[in-house]
C-alpha cells in the first residue's frame, strides 16, 4: 500500500461519500411533490426513507466483515452498481411501489458503501491523522445534502419530481467509473479467503462491546436528523415559506457539519474527549429542536444554530471506532455502526409521519426528534463511564502482571 497516496484515495471516496449523500437525500425535497402526484400519507412519505435504511439493518455487519476480507474495492463497486440500479428504478417509478423497490435496492448498494468509504479510509491513514481524515470526510454529506436541498426542490417544480432522481444516478454512475480506474487493488492474501463461517463471525464475537454503545449514539443521532431532513421542508412549506426556501432552511441542518467537522476532528486528535462533544452537542440539539414550533423565533437563525450544534456528533463518532478495535475488526465495526443507523431511518422518520398523521401538526413530531437527540446524549455519558471502569481494569491488570 502506498502510503502517499492517501490524499487522492480520501478525495476519491469523498466523492463516493457524496454521491451516497445524494441518493440518500434525494426524496426530501421533492417530498410535497411526491406526495402530491402520487397521492401517499405522510406515513408512507416517511416510509420511503425508511425502506432505504432498512436493507442496510440485515447487511452491514455482514458487508462489513466482507469488506475486511474482500477489500474496499470489490465490496465498492457491488455497492455502487445497486444504488445505481436502484436509482434508475425509483426515477422511472409511477406508483409507490415502484418507488418503494427503487429505493430498498438502492439502499442496499448506499449502506454498503456507507461502510466501505470510512473502512477505506482507516485503511490509509496513521491512527494521529485519522480524526483529520474523517473530519474531511464527513463533509461530504452536507454538501450532497446541501446541494440536493437547495436545487432538487426547484428542478423538480420545473421538470416534474423525477429528474432529479435521474440525475443522482448519472452522477453516480460517472463517481463508479472513476472508482473502478483509480481505486487499487488490494493483493489480499490467499488464506483470507479460505476463512470458515465461524472464523469469519469471530470478529463479531470478540469485539468490544463499547463499539454497541457508539452505536447506539450513531442510531438515535441519525433517527433526529434523518426525521428533520425528512419533514422539515414540509414543516416549513405548510408554515407559509416557499419550496425553495423551505429547503434552504433544512440544509441549514449540515452547513455546520460542513463548515465545522474538519476542526472538530483535528480537536479530536489533538484533545480527545470525543463523549463530551458528542453529548453537549446532542443535548443542545435537542433544545434547539422544541424551539422550532410555536415559539415564533427567527427560523433562519434556529436553522443555524441546529446546523452548527449537529455538527459535533459525527466526526467523533466515526473517529472512535478504529480507536477501539484491532485493524482486522474496523469494517465490522463500521457494519455494527451503520446497522444502527438504519435502524435510527427506519424508526425515525416513520414515528415522525404517524405522529402527523394522527394529530395533523408537527409539533409531537419535533417532540419525537428532541428525545431522539436526548438519547443520543445519554448514550456519550455512558460510553465515558464505562470507557473509564474498562481502562481502569486494564491498568489494574496490566500492573499486576508485571509484579
Amino acid at each position: 500500500m502506498e502510503y502517499s497516496r492517501r490524499w487522492s484515495i480520501l478525495f476519491l471516496i469523498y466523492f463516493s461519500m457524496l454521491a451516497f449523500a445524494l441518493v440518500f437525500q434525494s426524496i426530501p425535497p421533492l417530498l410535497g411533490l411526491v406526495i402530491s402526484a402520487l397521492q401517499l400519507s405522510h406515513t408512507q412519505a416517511g416510509a420511503l426513507m425508511g425502506l432505504f435504511a432498512l436493507p442496510g439493518i440485515f447487511i452491514s455487519i455482514p458487508g462489513g466483515m466482507l469488506a475486511d476480507i474482500y477489500g474496499p474495492r470489490k465490496i465498492g463497486i457491488l455497492a455502487f452498481l445497486l444504488m445505481v440500479a436502484g436509482t434508475i428504478l425509483a426515477g422511472f417509478a409511477y406508483g409507490f411501489p415502484v418507488l418503494a423497490a427503487g429505493r430498498i435496492i438502492s439502499g442496499i448498494g448506499a449502506m454498503t458503501l456507507a461502510i466501505v468509504a470510512p473502512l477505506a479510509i482507516s485503511r490509509w491513514f496513521k491512527k494521529q491523522e485519522l480524526g483529520t481524515a474523517m473530519g474531511l470526510f464527513n463533509t461530504a454529506m452536507p454538501v450532497g445534502t446541501i446541494f440536493a436541498f437547495n436545487v432538487f426542490g426547484r428542478a423538480g417544480s420545473y421538470w416534474g419530481w423525477q429528474v432529479p432522481i435521474i440525475f443522482t444516478s448519472v452522477f453516480s454512475a460517472l463517481v463508479l467509473v472513476f472508482f473502478i480506474i483509480k481505486y487499487p487493488g488490494l493483493q489480499e492474501r490467499k488464506e483470507r479467503e479460505k476463512k470458515t463461517v465461524k472464523e469469519i463471525l469471530a470478529p463479531l464475537k470478540n469485539m468490544n462491546k463499547l463499539i454497541w454503545i457508539v452505536a447506539a449514539a450513531w442510531m438515535t443521532f441519525n433517527a433526529a436528523a434523518i426525521s428533520f431532513l425528512t419533514f422539515a421542508p414540509d414543516y416549513y412549506r405548510t408554515a407559509g415559506y416557499g419550496v425553495t426556501y423551505a429547503g434552504f432552511l433544512t440544509s441549514l441542518f449540515m452547513l455546520g457539519s460542513l463548515l465545522l467537522s474538519p476542526l472538530i476532528g483535528y480537536l479530536t486528535d489533538r484533545i480527545g474527549k470525543v463523549e463530551i462533544f458528542i453529548a453537549g452537542g446532542s443535548i443542545a440539539l435537542a433544545v434547539l429542536l422544541m424551539l422550532i414550533t410555536g415559539t415564533g423565533l427567527n427560523p433562519l437563525l434556529l436553522a443555524i444554530l441546529i446546523g452548527l450544534m449537529a455538527a459535533f456528533i459525527p466526526a467523533p463518532v466515526f473517529s472512535i471506532v478504529p480507536k477501539l478495535l484491532p485493524p482486522e475488526q474496523v469494517g465490522a465495526g463500521y457494519g455494527v455502526l451503520s446497522t444502527c443507523l438504519n435502524i435510527g431511518a427506519l424508526i425515525g422518520p416513520l414515528w415522525v409521519g404517524l405522529s402527523y398523521d394522527g394529530t395533523g401538526s408537527y409539533v409531537y413530531g419535533f417532540m419525537v426528534m428532541a428525545i431522539f437527540a436526548l438519547a443520543t446524549a445519554a448514550c456519550a455519558m455512558l460510553l465515558k463511564v464505562l470507557g473509564k471502569k474498562e481502562e481502569q481494569r486494564f491498568k489494574k491488570a496490566h500492573g499486576a502482571s508485571k509484579l
